[in-house]
């Protein structure tokens, strides 16, 4: 892993990076460097992630530095106090009529997950174009509920498969072109509003440029 990963905040109890493409959050000791690796070795010891990304998606990952706020942090993720937006390039021209999605999502037998009617944890996401041709959409989705593959599963619910998705579709080409934009909370302490942001990674700049 490259050891000059962008920091996007760091104060005396949180810090934030921008997770690259094909990093794990978090792994087994031993095994491959982690996000939490590095911030650990950059922040010390008692550093945990407050949540998780796929190791594909990339974006906005928060830490916590110390166990000051960890109790303030799990119920803020849990209570569903915090926004999370992402940004995701769909293949197919997404019908802008469609603004919300809401399935069950269950593990299948080959441990995917998919989308059902009959049973599974209900899921929501909102969606909003922010682009579109007649092969691709640019769409910012906002997860209200926090299922594995919630957003990969949205997509093709909605529209189709997200660019690069190797689990929902046949595409090993282009990496997965999921992106957590940003983090919104307010701070446990009572010290206003927080918002961390963070650009997609360069090789987006060729799809994006599709809506320009």
């Amino acid at each position: 892993m490259n050891q000059s990963l962008k920091i996007l905040f760091e104060d005396d109890d949180f810090l934030v990076l921008d997770k690259p493409h094909g990093v794990l959050v978090e792994g087994v000791k031993g095994g491959e460097q982690t996000l939490t690796d590095f911030a650990i070795a950059h922040s010390g010891e008692r550093t945990r992630a407050a949540h998780r990304l796929d190791r594909d998606t990339t974006g906005v990952v928060l830490f916590a530095k110390n166990s000051k706020w960890n109790r303030e942090l799990a119920e803020i993720f849990e209570k569903k106090r915090i926004r999370k937006e992402y940004w995701a390039i769909v293949r197919g021209k997404w019908n802008r009529s469609i603004n919300k999605v809401e399935t069950m999502i269950r593990r299948t037998e080959n441990g995917r997950w998919e989308n059902s009617k009959e049973n599974g944890k209900v899921s929501t996401t909102t969606f909003r174009v922010m682009g579109s041709d007649e092969q691709y959409s640019w769409v910012q989705a906002l997860p209200k509920t926090g299922r594995t593959h919630q957003i990969r599963l949205h997509c093709l619910e909605a529209c189709g498969p997200i660019v690069g998705d190797r689990f929902y579709s046949d595409d090993s080409e282009n990496p997965l072109l999921l992106h957590a934009r940003s983090l919104s909370f307010a701070h446990p302490g009572g010290r206003g509003d927080l918002r961390f942001e963070s650009d997609p990674p360069e090789y987006w700049k060729k799809w994006l440029d599709l809506f320009s």
